[in-house]
């Protein structure tokens, strides 16, 4: 299942929150053509959340080329503004005020207690949710990790997270990090390549082909050796922030 070249703007979006990754649409075509199987494959205006919760639990490779986000704890965030203003009289910014505000995505994202609806992938029109009715019903083209941990992906052996962020979390007590990462191993998935900090669109891009054709081939089926090897071949090339920010959890 492959999805990217996500449309996030409507034709009402008021507020372009994120950007349209020109480098995902490329990334997902190069991978269509190297793999042989059945292929769901979803861009642009069909990479919608509807249609990624109904085909998702069928998937034995899922691969999502698109925004991730997390969100810090909203506590932590309440006192370093307050300690920012006691600092500066001027200190007000914009991220202070959007932190402050009471929309639909501010208290279901942003400012959520819940760390598992901090953290998500965005999807086909998700720009509309800054400006969305707090009674619209139906998806706001948000996948949060809250939504993935309730899914069903036994038959997953692989997600790959094309995406910034995405192995970002809280720490809570023994539980470890929350967040995608733990979301899609509550679903069931056997592995996960996923993002530890932003990573530039054309070297993820060139990461995510190269591992599909290592993984692809007759002599590196398997998952661990395929990104290894890629990993080997991005360091002859560049600096470690361009393709270091990947790592798989087994």
């Amino acid at each position: 299942m492959l999805i990217g070249g996500v449309k996030y703007n409507s034709d009402t979006t008021k507020t372009e929150m994120w950007s349209y990754l020109s480098g995902t649409l490329n990334e997902v075509e190069q991978i269509k053509k190297q793999v042989k199987n059945k292929t769901d494959y979803f861009v642009s205006s069909n990479a919608n959340e509807e249609n990624v919760k109904k085909t998702i639990s069928q998937a034995t490779i899922l691969h999502i080329s698109t925004h991730g986000f997390f969100f810090p704890d909203p506590e932590q965030v309440r006192e370093e503004m307050k300690a920012a203003s006691a600092g500066s009289a001027t200190s007000t910014s914009a991220d202070m005020k959007f932190r402050g505000s009471t929309n639909y995505a501010s208290w279901s994202f942003v400012n959520n207690k819940n760390p598992l609806m901090r953290s998500g992938l965005v999807l086909a029109g998700a720009n509309d949710v800054w400006e969305r009715n707090p009674l619209a019903e139906g998806e706001d083209g948000i996948l949060t990790a809250q939504e993935v941990s309730t899914l069903d992906m036994q038959k997953t052996k692989l997600v790959v997270l094309s995406a910034c962020e995405t192995g970002l979390g809280d720490i809570k007590g023994s539980e470890g990090v929350y967040g995608l990462q733990r979301a899609f191993k509550m679903a069931g998935v056997k592995n996960i390549i996923m993002s530890l900090w932003q990573v530039p669109d054309k070297e993820t891009s060139e990461f995510m082909i190269t591992f599909y054709k290592k993984l692809t081939s007759k002599n590196n089926a398997d998952v661990k050796t395929a990104f290894n090897e890629t990993q080997k071949e991005m360091r002859k090339k560049y600096d470690p922030y361009f393709w270091a920010a990947f790592v798989l959890v087994e």
